[in-house]
């Protein structure tokens, strides 16, 4: 029986759709500190769904987006909602199940070049790895250059905690800086992550370009959005703006699960769009294949 590590699915955009889409900056964080409770329920849903690895919903609290949106003072209070929100889901829906922190781009996703040096950026990272320092591993998420993936993994390596990169892939199966995915993924391998995602890509990109991620001999898989397109929010954009796709259902997003399993995937979860019907489907499918659902961290420890 092969053990796959399970990670929930696009948190952020169930937190937005079920608050009625809210025209705020950082919808993430208002829907948070208003209405906890919708917080609660959408990591509930995913734990209820097999999900075995969840994600706090701090993907847009970073110190460089909160002093953007004038609230950088209330970063504390907005870790410790986002903590409790979790631990609130997990007495709710079952125990049987971990906690990652989130290290994600730090002015936004799909920058091609942040407008910061590794030296500035890494005590940022190093922040946010201090106010999740309690969670069972942490998730570098949608990485787009080797400046920002590497100052992410410089902090994360520092902290002793379990920790995977997540790389954004393009249609020309680059990351958006122009750099090769094997350019970059070398670039951080000194940091020692311990495990590879391909993530908020589309399921097309993902399948061309996962077996590239095989050579690395480390754990690796993929959790793929449901956009139509991300350019409106690359451009500096509201969310509101992005459309989902039709033709990535529960039972398609479970099939593409199956086959980035075949090609030797060992971590599989879902990003923006991938809702925890989607992964009960893939849970089921994959459960039915005769695979065992695990917690990341399980899997990373081999």
């Amino acid at each position: 029986m092969v053990q796959i590590g399970f990670l929930d699915g696009g948190t952020g955009q169930e937190i937005y759709k079920r608050a009625g889409k809210p025209d705020a900056r950082l919808w993430s964080v208002e829907v948070l500190l208003k209405q906890p409770e919708l917080v609660t329920q959408v990591h509930a849903d995913f734990i209820a769904a097999g999900c075995r690895t969840l994600t706090l919903n701090t993907y847009t609290a970073t110190p460089t987006r909160l002093e953007g949106a004038g609230i950088a003072d209330r970063q504390n209070q907005i870790f410790a909602k986002a903590k409790q929100a979790m631990s609130e889901a997990i007495a709710l829906a079952g125990p049987d199940v971990e906690c990652a922190g989130c290290l994600p781009p730090l002015h936004g996703s799909y920058l091609a070049d942040p407008p910061r040096s590794f030296e500035s950026m890494l005590p940022e990272f190093q922040r946010l790895c201090e106010l999740q320092s309690d969670q069972d591993l942490l998730l570098i998420e949608t990485m787009s250059n080797s400046t920002e993936a590497r100052a992410a993994c410089a902090a994360a390596t520092e902290t002793g905690l379990l920790y995977t990169l997540g790389l954004r892939v393009e249609s020309d199966g680059k990351l958006r800086s122009g750099e090769s995915l094997e350019r970059v993924i070398e670039a951080c391998l000194p940091y020692n992550p311990d495990g590879i995602w391909l993530n908020c890509s589309a399921p097309e990109d993902i399948n061309e370009a996962l077996l590239r991620l095989q050579p690395f001999n480390l754990p690796f898989g993929a959790y793929a959005n449901g956009f139509i397109s991300v350019e409106a929010l690359a451009a500096g954009n509201s969310v509101a703006l992005l459309g989902e796709r039709s033709d990535v259902t529960p039972e398609v997003y479970a099939q593409l699960a199956k086959h980035w399993v075949s090609e030797g995937a060992q971590l599989i979860g879902g990003c923006c769009e991938v809702t925890a019907e989607h992964m009960r489907v893939t849970a089921e499918q994959l459960n039915l294949a005769g695979h065992q659902l695990a917690k990341v961290s399980e899997l990373l420890k081999g």
